[in-house]
């Protein structure tokens, strides 16, 4: 089955966006702000829909630590729980309301593949487990509801040896 092209399409909407951004606008960020939230996404390895929970700290006003922990649901035959230790250089503009990021940082990944009993001359399911490092590369949009919540959107593309895929997603995250 072929793979949806979306996310070359995304990203170089996101990359033209982030170029024509003036790179000279005050950051909204401040030094020691956090936020958490919820993180729901689609994963095309195995076109199966994601949940997780999402962690914001800001070092400076130009970049933010972004660790994440979630999980794909089970489709294919295949599910997995993930870890990211992700970093943002966020950009603001439109009176700092809204922010656009570029994200880069490290995944580890444990995907469970469920072989059916069909196959085999066993009574159980047959799983195997495959737990691996990778690289995350994309771009976020956020935008401030107000002082305490942002919404987002984020794209993502995981460099995994043989389970490699993109990762799109929405949040809606607490400020404190």
């Amino acid at each position: 089955m072929k793979r949806p092209t979306f996310f070359p399409a995304v990203a170089a909407i996101l990359f033209a966006i982030l170029m024509l951004t003036p790179l000279s606008a005050n950051a909204q960020f401040e030094r020691g702000e956090k936020s958490i939230g919820p993180k729901i996404g689609y994963v095309d390895k195995n076109t199966s829909a994601s949940a997780g929970l999402v962690f914001h700290y800001s070092f400076s006003s130009h970049l933010r630590v972004a660790p994440e922990i979630g999980c794909v649901f089970k489709h294919r035959n295949m599910d997995a729980f993930t870890i990211d230790f992700n970093f943002h250089t966020p950009f603001t503009f439109t009176g700092e309301k809204a922010a656009l990021y570029p994200l880069a940082g490290l995944n580890y990944s444990s995907w469970n593949r469920t072989l059916p009993r069909e196959l085999f001359d066993a009574d159980d399911d047959i799983t195997t487990r495959s737990s691996r490092f990778g690289l995350n590369l994309g771009a976020g949009f956020e935008l401030r509801c107000s002082k305490t919540l942002k919404c987002g959107i984020e794209a993502k593309y995981t460099l995994i040896k043989s389970y490699s895929g993109a990762y799109v997603a929405a949040m809606v995250c607490y400020i404190f």
